[in-house]
């Protein structure tokens, strides 16, 4: 077992605040610690059984790791959900509206859209979001196209906003963006040592023997939105 993975993993996981990605990753980690020690102990000895057939060893193993086929798939689904989740509340976020009414307001945007907006490369622009008001960032993103600002250009100009109206909630985001990054990578390992114990070619393979043995994830599709939901 790779004793300074978990020990670096473990010391990661301490270090997260968001509690639910915190308790999924330490969930992911403890879940390969198993996979790559007791699994990996039975499967040895399936391999080692010299009254079994290469092709009932394959069998014996695959009924020894599907076992936990469960398991893989909700550490899978959790991932992909929390780090859907972290999107989802960064979209709920709202900013200031465009009053319809406020002609003042649209002159101004005009003339900043036509002035000091105007022939500025998207490159130049990013460059310039994180000094800008609130004021040229609603002309950015009122009507990105009339200025060529691109996506890229427009995610800049609406992640200042947000810490402009919710100070500190940018750091955050990131922050949980970073967690989840690593609970991904880290539920991507323990699908890897799962193929691995199961001589799962590739990720298809894989895929497909956990849908195999787990067809119907209904009820583990209800308790992760259950355990996102409250958390």
């Amino acid at each position: 077992m790779n004793q300074p993975y978990y020990r670096h993993m473990d010391q990661a996981a301490a270090t997260i605040s968001n509690a639910a990605i915190r308790k999924a990753l330490v969930g992911a980690i403890e879940l390969h610690r198993t996979l790559d020690d007791v699994t990996k102990a039975s499967v040895a000895n399936i391999r080692d059984d010299k009254d079994l057939s290469p092709s009932g060893k394959t069998r014996k193993v695959r009924d020894v790791i599907g076992s936990r086929a469960w398991e893989v798939i909700k550490a899978q689904k959790i991932a992909r959900r929390l780090a859907e989740r972290i999107e989802e509340k960064r979209a709920e976020l709202k900013l200031p509206e465009i009053e319809p009414t406020d002609s003042a307001g649209a002159i101004l945007r005009m003339q900043v859209r036509s002035g000091q907006l105007a022939g500025k490369t998207n490159q130049e622009l990013r460059a310039l979001i994180p000094t800008m008001s609130p004021l040229y960032l609603q002309t950015i993103l009122e009507a990105p196209q009339l200025i060529g600002a691109d996506a890229h250009t427009v995610d800049v100009a609406r992640t200042h906003a947000i810490e402009l109206a919710y100070p500190g909630m940018t750091a955050k985001l990131e922050s949980d963006r970073d967690a989840v990054n690593l609970l991904v990578n880290a539920t991507a390992a323990v699908v890897n040592t799962f193929g691995e114990l199961g001589e799962l070619p590739n990720k298809t393979a894989i895929e497909g023997f956990l849908n195999e043995r787990l067809a119907d994830q209904r009820h583990i599709d209800a308790d992760v939105e259950r355990q996102i939901t409250e958390s």
